[in-house]
């Protein structure tokens, strides 16, 4: 059994710096980090404050041909991630991918293919699915608790970003760059969530609204109806633009209504299902008794180095992976179907259709014009958004 894995990081932005941080402070101590990889002005900027044993590389390529790293964490802007794992994955090296998968479904298919074929331990960086609140909702639909699910309410308008934010690197805000916005940055941590709990729907129609509240390209509110196959409706609400925020999760459902807010979870049970008192009550105005029970919801989740301690572990000894990485790509169908059916405006059915997606974001991309003021570039302490 191998104590330690040698780890490469490329792209030293804000979730890349958080990773060096955790490889480099002890919390993580089944990894080392050996060398990153950046830009050559990224990497000179940061040659004196990088631990010395550290490997820095301008080339990537370079770094994986080094023969210095067992594992790359690949937390670059997120249009490289399926080409950046995909050479990993081929160079015989562990991949721990930052999220989201990709942005376009039809790269990260070829992605996951190749990760199933390589034998290696790839993970995504969902740490959301750690939230002991999001763990204690899985039990509860699992056990069928709630009986039928009716209809989903998810208002997730709790992630509001400054424009500082998006003037600090030059991809940030635009289709060339970033190739999205709430919904490919923020919000696809609660789709992942979602589509975790419930599956992901047949078919979607989603408004979404771009630059809205900041000099941006890409979608800053979003509001998307989705149905099931079984009848089954929703409702995802996001924004960048909103404060204070709210992030509330919402299940109508045949033994009540749950709410998930705060961290906490409230269930307005039933005394009898809704179903069984539709049939029974003569009374023409009746509603059924309920209580209102407080489910507790026990401990804390390492948001910044649970996932990737998880991955250590697998790697080394072969421990089962909270998030496989090939799962990433059920919430990039989830965030490409609703783009695609504002663009359309119209609805659209899931799997999501690649090519029509490709080639309306390309139609985007290609006119993205956006500039960034000299001085405005700087990283952030992404632990900061953990809320």
């Amino acid at each position: 059994m191998t104590n330690k894995l040698r780890v490469g990081i490329v792209g030293l932005g804000n979730a890349g710096m958080m990773h060096v941080r955790s490889l480099s402070d002890g919390s993580l101590p089944r990894g080392v980090l050996t060398a990153a990889s950046d830009v050559k002005a990224k990497v000179d900027s940061l040659r004196t404050s990088m631990p010395g044993h550290v490997k820095l590389f301008d080339s990537y390529d370079d770094m994986l041909a080094s023969g210095c790293c067992d594992a790359v964490i690949i937390a670059t802007p997120h249009l490289q991630h399926p080409e950046l794992s995909i050479k990993a994955l081929k160079a015989g090296l562990h991949v721990f991918c930052e999220k989201p998968a990709g942005v376009s479904v039809g790269a990260v298919r070829e992605m996951n293919a190749v990760a199933e074929a390589s034998g290696k331990v790839f993970s995504i960086h969902f740490n959301r699915r750690l939230e002991p609140v999001f763990q204690k909702l899985r039990s509860l639909l699992r056990s069928n608790e709630l009986g039928e699910i009716y209809r989903i309410l998810w208002e997730t308008t709790d992630w509001y970003r400054p424009d500082c934010y998006f003037a600090s690197a030059a991809w940030r805000g635009t289709w060339a760059g970033e190739g999205g916005g709430v919904l490919i940055n923020q919000g696809i941590h609660h789709l992942d969530i979602w589509q975790h709990l419930f599956g992901l729907p047949g078919r979607v129609r989603s408004f979404c609204r771009f630059g809205k509240h900041h000099a941006i390209e890409v979608e800053d509110e979003v509001t998307a109806f989705v149905e099931y196959g079984n009848g089954v409706t929703g409702t995802f609400i996001a924004s960048t633009g909103e404060s204070p925020g709210t992030n509330r999760l919402e299940i109508a459902c045949s033994r009540g209504r749950l709410i998930v807010e705060d961290k906490t979870i409230r269930f307005h049970r039933l005394t009898i299902p809704l179903d069984e008192f539709n049939r029974k009550t003569t009374e023409g105005f009746a509603e059924p008794a309920n209580w209102v029970c407080e489910i507790p919801v026990a401990g804390l989740a390492d948001l910044s180095g649970g996932m990737l301690r998880n991955f250590l572990d697998s790697a080394l000894d072969g421990t089962a992976l909270l998030v496989d990485g090939t799962e990433g790509l059920a919430s990039l169908e989830f965030e490409n179907a609703i783009l695609l059916s504002t663009w359309l405006d119209n609805w659209v059915e899931l799997p999501v259709d690649a090519a029509a997606f490709d080639r309306e974001l390309r139609k985007r991309a290609a006119a993205s014009k956006k500039k960034v003021m000299a001085g405005a570039e700087r990283t952030f302490d992404l632990k900061a958004s953990f809320k």
